[in-house]
């Protein structure tokens, strides 16, 4: 049995954070433990409210993780405090887990901010480098930069610049751009890889991003390339998207 090791916060509603990470590692043949960083109020439409954890609590609950598992990736998703921010890079520090994902959830969609400006300052400096992939949207990648990309051929030619600062490959996602298909890529120091599919629209999007970077990191754990992980993974969520239209029976 393969373990993953998913950070994040946790999501009431099922669709995302925490409990989406589970579903999907468990699609993947992945045992999902996991090191919960707050709790959060929401529906499928807007998130209301987060309640960051004790930072000694994440502090344990990722510890026992790595010591008591051979954790084969990592996946962190909301952080929700500068706190707890310190406690994950620290344990990244002593343990050095080989494939580390980081969604880069700074706010909601519906607009709660899940992590303040000094944070985001010590990610860029001190957790970035810690990873192998960070997985922003336009957004967020906007707010990484402090810039206003308006294309994809913006956003990497900004990123081929902050792979090499922030020592971490970025997939630049590209459900956010506005273009009739999907134009995606992945930007590591030497080498751009880009991406285009068909863009679907679907009724269910809650937790799309949660679920994308934990399928990358699932099949970085079992030692696949970055742009071989991203396609699986890809392929898998559209599929997977695509099935709980009908289960869950939202049509408008």
């Amino acid at each position: 049995m393969n373990f993953l090791l998913t950070i994040a916060a946790s999501d009431n509603s099922g669709g995302a954070g925490i409990q989406q990470d589970v579903k999907i590692a468990d699609n993947l043949n992945y045992w999902a433990l996991s090191a919960i960083t707050g709790i959060t109020v929401q529906n499928f439409k807007t998130a209301y409210e987060i309640e960051p954890v004790k930072p000694e609590l994440l502090d344990s609950q990722i510890k026992q993780s790595f010591l008591s598992f051979p954790v084969k990736s990592v996946k962190i998703g909301a952080i929700s405090s500068y706190e707890n921010l310190k406690v994950i890079i620290d344990n990244l520090n002593r343990f050095s887990p080989d494939k580390v994902v980081l969604d880069t959830v700074l706010s909601s969609t519906s607009g709660l901010k899940l992590i303040d400006e000094v944070s985001v300052k010590t990610m860029k400096e001190k957790l970035f480098p810690l990873t192998t992939l960070i997985t922003p949207n336009k957004n967020e990648f906007n707010l990484l930069c402090n810039a206003e990309i308006k294309t994809i051929e913006e956003g990497i030619s900004i990123a081929e610049k902050k792979s090499k600062e922030w020592n971490t490959a970025i997939l630049l996602k590209g459900g956010h751009f506005n273009s009739k298909k999907i134009n995606e890529a992945i930007i590591s120091e030497n080498e751009v890889f880009c991406f285009e599919r068909d863009r679907l629209e679907f009724n269910y999007s809650h937790g799309t991003g949660c679920a994308l970077s934990t399928a990358v990191a699932c099949f970085l754990g079992n030692g696949l390339s970055l742009t071989q992980a991203y396609e699986k993974a890809s392929d898998f969520i559209i599929k997977y998207y695509s099935e709980l239209q009908f289960k869950l029976k939202i049509n408008d």
